[in-house]
């Protein structure tokens, strides 16, 4: 029996159109039917290459005593965010400003009226590990806390609210743009690379980019900002992000020392980093490793990301799928 995902053009929705879980597409029916029946919605978004969203799809989205819970008290709504990037980006931002951190599957529970979210995370394991509640457990706290702490919900819903509609706001000053606003600005992004984090290593590449156009201009300032571009460059053509068999760069690497990639690969990824090591090749950090990384990444496009139709492929799967025997 398959459920109201077996006919959408998404690969991603269709891996879970074989749950028991109730799934609709976002759609204004779903959305009605959550108004009406006074129904939390509980969405959850993510896309085809995600490991985590595979796993969740596998384990608690395919057992049984969670779907039963999940159907007769919430509208369970899925998304793929290569669908739909506006509904991520505005679901992601209130996941950060409710836990400081984000990431996929991102699963959040709305209000059925305004589809504002009161709660919210990323991956759920069926039983309680790896320090996160099992996914059931959280379910009938969530519904517990929506049917017996309305004004809670209802504070929380409006600081959510407020916090989005500020974050949205343009700024009603009219300060104009100059050395120092714009020096500011780059030296927030280039202590961002520069710094150490604990957890997993990801490319950032945007910030690293802003990071090195800057160098042009010798702001006087605490960081050797092309010291801390070309370390970002070798981090990413030395360590295990780098493919250093079959070319490419992964998604990140699961621990600080960029040494242990997470296996999926993304185009765009891919290249915003080819990008970067050819400007620090530009900018004369002429590093052997640089040349070699953007040749074999060139070659791994060529050769496992285009079609024979010409277009790109837009990722690669961490995950390796067998047919039954």
């Amino acid at each position: 029996m398959v459920n109201r995902l077996a006919q959408s053009q998404s690969l991603y929705l269709r891996k879970h159109a074989e749950n028991p879980i109730d799934w609709w597409p976002w759609c204004d029916e779903a959305l009605e039917t959550a108004r009406s029946e006074n129904k939390p919605i509980f969405l959850s978004i993510g896309y085809s290459s995600c490991h985590w969203c595979t796993v969740m799809e596998g384990e608690a989205f395919s057992d049984r005593a969670i779907a039963q819970y999940m159907n007769s008290q919430f509208v369970p709504i899925k998304v793929d965010r290569e669908e739909r990037p506006d509904i991520d980006s505005i679901y992601m931002q209130t996941l950060q400003m409710m836990t400081g951190q984000g990431g996929w599957p991102l699963n959040v529970f709305l209000t059925p009226d305004e589809r504002i979210p009161f709660y919210g995370g990323t991956y759920f394991p069926v039983e309680a590990r790896y320090g996160r509640p099992a996914f059931l457990e959280v379910l009938q706290a969530i519904r517990r806390f929506y049917d017996t702490e309305k004004g809670k919900v209802e504070a929380f819903k409006a600081e959510i609210l407020d916090n989005l509609q500020q974050s949205a706001a343009l700024s009603a000053g009219t300060a104009e743009l100059n050395r120092e606003i714009f020096q500011k600005g780059w030296e927030l992004n280039t202590g961002i690379i520069a710094g150490s984090n604990p957890g997993p290593s990801f490319p950032m590449m945007p910030y690293a980019e802003l990071a090195l156009r800057g160098t042009r201009f010798n702001f006087d300032s605490k960081y050797d900002s092309k010291q801390v571009c070309t370390q970002r460059g070798l981090d990413l053509a030395l360590g295990g992000i780098y493919d250093h068999v079959a070319g490419g760069f992964h998604r990140y690497t699961v621990d600080a020392t960029w040494t242990v990639p997470h296996f999926e690969k993304m185009l765009y990824d891919n290249g915003q980093i080819v990008e970067y090591l050819a400007n620090l090749w530009s900018a004369g950090i002429q590093e052997p490793a640089f040349e070699s990384a953007i040749a074999r990444t060139v070659e791994w496009l060529k050769r496992e990301m285009t079609a024979t139709a010409g277009y790109f492929y837009a990722a690669q799967d961490a995950d390796s799928f067998t047919p039954p025997t």
